[in-house]
């Protein structure tokens, strides 16, 4: 791993953070019966999973949560697999990830869930880089960093389970 490293956000910062993603969630979908919440593997399901813990703390909406598999590298040459035992048609949402830069793994993302029609589609990320490929906008964002294109931003969960971000 890389030696040279900024602490971006430690895990009690990130903990901080998700509460408060939580709350735009609700905030963005109070009138939806039924929140779903699909993390992107392995990073997104993590935070995906912290922000339905949160969100069952304050809002009576079910919450309910689902997988997906993504070869980022080759997002659109590979297979999509989306992982939720719930019928996403007429449903509110949200699609968690890490961190975004480019677009490219949240649009991919997507082309499962449309097939299903859902009612709306947000994106959530822990961690927002401006360097845009693809035309896709963060709803809910943690913390959003001016990068260079040189810089490259982590997410990693040690074995205590604290989470932390920083920059390389």
């Amino acid at each position: 791993m890389e030696t040279n490293r900024t602490i971006i956000l430690t895990h009690s910062q990130i903990e901080k953070k998700i509460e408060r993603m939580a709350w735009e969630i609700f905030e963005n979908n109070y009138n939806s019966p039924s929140i779903v919440l699909l993390g992107i593997a392995q990073n997104g399901i993590l935070i995906s999973n912290a922000i339905a813990k949160e969100l069952k703390k304050i809002t009576q909406n079910e919450i309910l949560t689902g997988t997906l598999e993504i070869d980022k590298k080759g997002c659109f040459d590979s297979d999509i697999n989306l992982n939720c035992k719930h019928n996403l048609e007429n449903q509110s949402i949200i699609i968690v990830d890490d961190v975004i830069n480019t677009g490219k793994t949240m649009l991919a993302a997507m082309l499962p869930i449309v097939e299903q029609k859902p009612y709306k589609i947000q994106t959530a990320v822990l961690a927002k880089r401006n360097h845009r490929m693809f035309p896709i906008k963060c709803n809910i964002v943690g913390i959003s960093l001016a990068t260079t294109l040189q810089e490259h931003i982590w997410f990693e969960v040690d074995s205590k389970d604290k989470m932390i971000v920083f920059l390389t």
